[in-house]
This record gives C-alpha cells, sequence and structure tokens, in this order.
C-alpha cells in the first residue's frame, strides 16, 4: 500500500515546486477518505522519514533528488575528537575541517584546518587540554591578523565557543563504527562561513557565492533549519536577503 501511495505522490508533487502540509492532508485524505488525523500525521512523518518528501522547512515540502550532505571523517578528524570526547565527557560540541569546504568551491583550499567549537565556559580548558597534547597548533577563537597569518596548516585547530542550539549530526567515524562524532550540518556551515569573514576569510565574494549554489543546487537543506540559525547569530534578514537576490531560483516560496 505504501509503495503505491509513494508512486502517487511523487506523480501528483513532483512537478510542482514545494507544496504545503495543507495541501498534502488534502491529496492523502483523497486517496484514504478514512484516515484520522492522527494516522496522517503518521503518514506525513513516515514520509519525510523515507525520504519519499524532504521538508525544507516547517509544513513545507519538495519532491527532490538531492542528496543529504554526509561529510567524510578523516582518521585524523576521529583522532582529534578523541581528547574533547574522553576528557569532557557530555560536554557539548562540534568539530569539523575546512577541507569539507572543498566539496562546494570552484577553487580549492590548498591548506585547511579544524574548527572545534564547545560550550562557552569550557573553552579555555578545551583549550589548554588540546595544547597540552602537543600534537596540534592551538588557536583560541584567532582574531583576522593571526588567521591569516598563523593559521595554515592542517594541525592547526581554531578553538571556539559554540553557539547554543546550532545544528549538528552525529556521524560514524568509519562505516559501521559505533564511535561517533558531532558535527555541523551543512545548513550550520552555510550560515557560519556567511557571518564569519574572518574565520572563513578564504571563501568569501564570488567563492561564497559558489558555495551556497552548489550546496542548493545538489543538497537537501532545511530551510527552517537555516533561518533559525542565522538568527541566533543576527543574521536572519541578512542571509535572506543574500538568498533572495542570489539565489531566487532555489528560494522562491519557501523563505516567505
Amino acid at each position: 500500500m505504501s509503495k503505491i501511495i509513494d508512486r502517487q505522490i511523487l506523480k501528483q508533487f513532483k512537478s510542482k515546486g514545494s507544496f504545503d502540509r495543507d495541501t498534502l492532508s488534502s491529496f492523502l485524505t483523497d486517496l484514504d477518505p478514512e484516515i484520522t488525523e492522527s494516522a496522517l500525521t503518521w503518514r506525513i512523518h513516515d514520509l519525510v522519514k523515507r525520504k519519499v518528501i524532504n521538508q525544507v522547512k516547517l509544513g513545507v515540502y519538495v519532491i527532490s533528488d538531492k542528496e543529504i550532505y554526509r561529510p567524510f571523517v578523516s582518521d585524523k578528524l576521529a583522532r582529534l575528537s578523541k581528547i574533547v570526547a574522553k576528557e569532557f565527557d557530555d560536554l557539548d560540541y562540534c568539530l569539523w575541517s575546512t577541507e569539507w569546504l572543498n566539496d562546494f568551491t570552484r577553487h580549492q583550499l590548498g591548506t585547511f584546518f579544524y574548527i572545534l567549537e564547545v560550550e562557552k565556559d569550557f573553552v579555555e580548558e578545551v583549550f589548554n587540554a588540546y595544547s597540552e597534547s602537543r600534537q596540534y597548533r592551538v588557536y583560541l577563537d584567532p582574531k583576522e591578523d593571526i588567521m591569516e597569518r598563523y593559521v595554515e596548516s592542517e594541525v592547526s585547530i581554531v578553538i571556539k565557543p559554540l553557539i547554543s542550539r546550532s545544528p549538528k549530526q552525529r556521524v560514524a567515524v568509519k562505516e559501521k563504527s559505533k564511535d561517533k562524532i558531532y558535527v555541523p550540518t551543512l545548513e550550520k556551515i552555510l550560515i557560519d562561513v556567511y557571518s564569519d569573514a574572518v574565520t572563513f576569510y578564504a571563501i568569501q565574494g564570488s567563492e561564497m557565492d559558489t558555495l551556497f549554489e552548489t550546496a542548493l543546487k545538489h543538497y537537501q537543506i532545511n530551510f527552517t533549519k537555516l533561518i533559525t540559525y542565522a538568527g541566533r547569530r543576527n543574521k536572519e534578514k541578512q542571509i535572506k536577503s543574500y538568498l533572495e537576490n542570489n539565489f531566487s531560483d532555489f528560494v522562491k516560496d519557501i523563505l516567505e
């Protein structure tokens, strides 16, 4: 039964761009007039979970063959996570490599570094723990001159305060591994690059445009998550304007 419904939904909505919950609910009710409200809610949740439809913001969906961005966790990144994961049990953190930006940009970064964000009350403790390991060059929320002059090595770690309720995902360090680490979602990466010209000085101007264009064209984006996080960074109005002015084809009817 579910496969039949899936095919009918694809046929009905694939060429329509985005559609809201009321439109979807009405269509599902036409297929099954006796469906209850609770069963309808479950069915929509199941459709999203199985990726038959993608939720681009609260109550708005699309039919899309775009991928979910799955960043590659290198052995070095996995090793680097062990200090924060083991010495600071239950600490909220987010770790990634700027090498991931090469998945989106036209000009590939020749050098890259790691970004480790932790709860603001633990920033100095984590900084000291990584400094004592003597395996890395560690920088505590560096300013522009330090970023451009010194933070240019793949053994460099930039430690910054983690903004509360940052969109993160838990990924395995290796395929089928039980060991997992917290890394940013694509929505967080995009907003961080847009908001922080100091840390991401190498990805500004046309390179940032390319980053967003590639992400919007090829990967699933949850715009509720994107805009909510932009608001956490006091950039909600600016990011909406940037997207509407530069990528209207991708965000039409979604940012309203």
